[in-house]
């Protein structure tokens, strides 16, 4: 009976023993996200908070500021190289002012489809993102979708000639201000903040911009005609502070990866509230301008191939980026072949 007593409570002591031991003084993890509320980006920092928190066992002291609290990009940026931020919500732009090569992602029509990008990103260019990003201190811990680019403006267009003249946005990456050049449309240096007061003023006629950007900032109201060209994907990134992050027992960077969304998760999270996004526009009086194969095919061949351009403009390991990623296209257009 004795035994058996203590059979059991051996049983219930191995049954609680959390499987992440801490390791000293608890760790100090900070997040930073200029995610707006009700986004997917920022449901996803709500979901972590639950995970992480469900398994934390008191091993980490976390902050989520996801609300822009630390400010703009480039002082949350600023702050997790100093190790004042342990992880963060990247735009793809915003990191570019670190590791440039990310650009290359941005070169108009790259990619045609959602499954190419998967697979050229998983198979092809993430482990050499990876390593660039680590020689800046850096590491990526995982991309966090944008989607597809489209034109966005005050007026229809319905061919790229139509765009000749329009005043554009012109954001940072070099791949939007070659496309505005291609189209012959003028690029106006604005900042994001600044974007909606431009439309409004008269600034700028429209821009360059995924739909959750473009809905969620209120561009829609200014600019209701978007044309779907899809002329590039983005996609933003998860990084750590390098130092810190290694500092960490494998267990518990298991616990930060795990309380994240798995990968095909976290894209098709995304996937589906840009969709439902899209499909509400016309109620909010927007025009959705969708373009056939051929439709932007016109589009593609007006633009021309801005891939040597871009790279050489870059500079660093672009060339390197770009030749994975043919390769990637390549491979993925054969495994289309062998189904």
């Amino acid at each position: 009976m004795r035994i058996g007593l203590i059979t059991v409570l051996v049983s219930i002591a191995l049954s609680v023993t959390p499987a992440l031991a801490c390791e000293g003084d608890n760790k100090q993890l900070r997040i930073s996200s200029l995610a707006f509320p009700g986004t997917p980006w920022h449901d996803l920092w709500l979901r972590f908070g639950d995970r992480f928190e469900a398994k934390n066992i008191s091993c980490f002291d976390l902050d989520l500021f996801i609300n822009a609290e630390i400010g703009s990009e480039e002082t949350a940026l600023a702050n997790i190289r100093r190790n004042r931020i342990q992880i963060g919500g990247m735009s793809l732009q915003g990191m570019a002012t670190v590791v440039p090569e990310l650009s290359v992602l941005l070169t108009p029509f790259l990619f045609d489809s959602e499954a190419e990008v998967d697979f050229v990103t998983d198979h092809y260019i993430t482990d050499l993102f990876a390593e660039l990003i680590e020689a800046k201190g850096l590491k990526l811990l995982q991309w966090s979708e944008v989607g597809w680019t489209q034109l966005y403006a005050k007026r229809e267009i319905d061919s790229p000639e139509q765009a000749k003249g329009l005043k554009l946005r012109a954001s940072n990456a070099i791949g939007s201000i070659l496309f505005a050049q291609a189209v012959q449309a003028d690029s106006i240096p604005v900042t994001f903040a600044e974007t909606l007061s431009a439309l409004e003023t008269g600034l700028i006629d429209g821009g360059q911009s995924g739909i959750g950007i473009y809905a969620f900032a209120g561009l829609s109201r200014e600019a209701t005609v978007i044309n779907i060209t899809r002329h590039a994907f983005d996609t933003g990134l998860i990084i750590a502070n390098l130092d810190w992050w290694d500092s960490l027992s494998l267990a518990q960077q298991n616990l930060v990866m795990t309380s994240l969304d798995e990968t095909q998760e976290g894209r098709d999270n995304i996937r589906k509230a840009m969709h439902r996004i899209e499909l509400e526009l016309p109620n909010q009086g927007v025009t959705v301008n969708y373009l056939s194969f051929d439709e932007r095919e016109v589009w593609r061949a007006h633009v021309g191939d801005l891939s040597e351009e871009i790279v050489t403009s870059i500079g660093g390991q672009a060339l390197l980026i770009m030749d994975a990623i043919d390769d990637g296209k390549h491979a993925f257009t054969q495994s289309l072949g062998d189904d």
